[in-house]
């Protein structure tokens, strides 16, 4: 059974985060240009902004996956120069091995790690936690789109990591089942209490999942606005303040000027 205590730490500092992207002399991008934040243990964060302003590159960076140009990313004090597993990292596709099971693919990170023989216990729990128990031997190929997901997300909790990191992981699943895995995320984020970042097109699943929604420019991407979700949990969809806040997150991003231009999901 899983009966981790809600973490105190995860703690995320961004400070003066800038990334440049040198493609020949005469071509540089900057994606990103002197990002700052704060993200609290046990937060949950989303950020939205236009296609190309760097969101990817911001979690790639805290991943440890990219280096910034300028600025630094720590978590919980120590600096962020390379991947570590506590750091997870959940992808839109669910990039799960086709040659494993279920039950392989969540014991993966316990392997890679050499810990599986003192954790090998946790692998059913893990499972059962993401609504999988029965699933164990079946294999990638035999799972929905929303299932897969699932198998993801138990990957990257049972490595016990102080933060997630989510890359529009449910970009790819209908409406309906969408719903479902924001439903299920939150559960699970209750349950650990793990600091959770995540980046959407969705606005709508921004403001249902989070505490706080960082809303960034047209590259080179910069921090927009900072928008705290003041609205009791569950953040029932059909709340005056809810559609308040879309309204006023898509004002920010001027979508009403520019409505061709910004893939949003309503």
């Amino acid at each position: 059974m899983v009966t981790e205590s809600i973490t105190k730490s995860g703690e995320i500092e961004i400070s003066g985060v800038s990334k440049v992207f040198n493609a020949g002399e005469l071509n540089e991008v900057t994606a990103l240009q002197n990002i700052n934040l704060t993200v609290k243990p046990g937060e949950l964060v989303s950020l939205v902004g236009p296609s190309g302003c760097g969101k990817s590159t911001l979690l790639r960076m805290i991943a440890g996956l990219e280096t910034p140009t300028e600025g630094s990313l720590t978590l919980d004090g120590t600096l962020i120069t390379e991947p570590d597993h506590e750091r997870g990292l959940v992808f839109q596709d669910p990039s799960l091995f086709p040659w494993l099971t279920v039950g392989g693919n969540v014991a993966f990170g316990l392997k890679s790690r050499g810990i599986y023989d003192k954790k090998h216990n946790e692998v059913a729990d893990y499972v059962k936690l993401v609504g999988l128990e029965g699933f164990e031997k079946h294999y990638p190929h035999q799972l929905s789109g929303g299932m897969a997901q699932r198998v993801s997300l138990a990957r990257s909790f049972i490595n016990s990591p102080k933060v997630l990191l989510m890359d529009e992981p449910f970009g790819a699943l209908d409406a309906f089942t969408r719903m479902q895995m924001q439903d299920e995320l939150l559960k699970i984020w209750e349950q650990r209490g793990t600091t959770i970042m995540l980046v959407t097109h969705d606005v709508d699943e921004a403001i249902y999942l989070s505490d706080r929604v960082v809303v960034m420019s047209p590259r080179p991407g910069k921090v927009e606005e900072i928008l705290e979700i003041n609205i009791t949990r569950p953040h029932e969809r059909n709340y005056p303040e809810f559609l308040q806040l879309r309204v006023k997150i898509l004002e920010i991003l001027n979508f009403a000027k520019h409505q061709e231009d910004l893939p949003y999901y309503l």
